[in-house]
């Protein structure tokens, strides 16, 4: 009785807070879980330290001794990620920064011109600020992803201005495709009246089969060439 009572408070406290409590603790719930299991995995590479028999006749004791090296430093670079990205979220959710870049949003749309009405501007400049946000918070692991780790084990082949160009030409990309499929999805939603979720699943199931055949077409095309 005594257990249940102690929640009583939180029951009382208003619905949005309620939710709020429930993705972080479903959030954190989740990168724990993932967590348990990389750890067991991530053991599994530290005590093998032999070629199992089933692979006896398919790789060499050399070559499975650099992949459970490569494995190794891959783990760990996951797990200190993983936990950034994890206290990064939960910190941006707790202090509001996702109100905040909103805001900012709307500030800027206002500088140029665009009044409150203008609901899709100012959700393509938001996704636009997080995204970019994103890049640069995820900037450093991918650096020392790329120039510590796969270049310790002898995978990178690239200079450090090359990988700066090819970062910078993946953003423009993901901004030509995102930018345009979200307005037209935020204007579904808009537009659809009290069937809009019907519309909105239908456009994504549309533009998933699109990007799906655009991959595989491209591909096709490079192996060809």
């Amino acid at each position: 009785m005594g257990m249940w009572a102690s929640l009583d408070p939180m029951w009382e406290m208003p619905a949005e807070k309620r939710i709020f409590g429930a993705v972080l603790l479903f959030s954190w719930t989740v990168y724990l879980w993932e967590t348990f299991l990389a750890q067991r995995q991530r053991r599994i590479y530290k005590t093998t330290t032999h070629v199992p028999m089933e692979l006896g006749q398919i790789i060499d004791s050399e070559t499975f001794e650099k992949s459970r090296l490569y494995q190794l430093d891959k783990s760990t670079f996951s797990f200190w990620s993983g936990l950034y990205s994890e206290i990064e979220g939960t910190l941006i959710l707790l202090f509001g920064g996702i109100p905040y870049l909103w805001r900012l949003s709307g500030r800027f749309c206002g500088y140029a011109g665009f009044g409150p009405e203008y609901e899709i501007t100012q959700s393509l400049v938001f996704l636009l600020m997080a995204t970019l946000f994103s890049a640069l918070t995820g900037l450093p692991w991918s650096l020392y992803n790329t120039f510590v780790i796969e270049e310790k084990h002898g995978f990178n082949q690239q200079t450090l201005g090359f990988f700066m160009k090819d970062a910078i030409k993946k953003f423009i990309v993901t901004q030509c495709i995102l930018l345009p499929v979200s307005s037209l999805l935020l204007y579904i939603i808009k537009i659809g009246g009290d069937y809009f979720f019907i519309y909105a699943w239908l456009f994504t199931l549309a533009v998933s089969l699109v990007s799906k055949t655009f991959v595989s077409c491209f591909l096709q095309i490079s192996l060809v060439g």
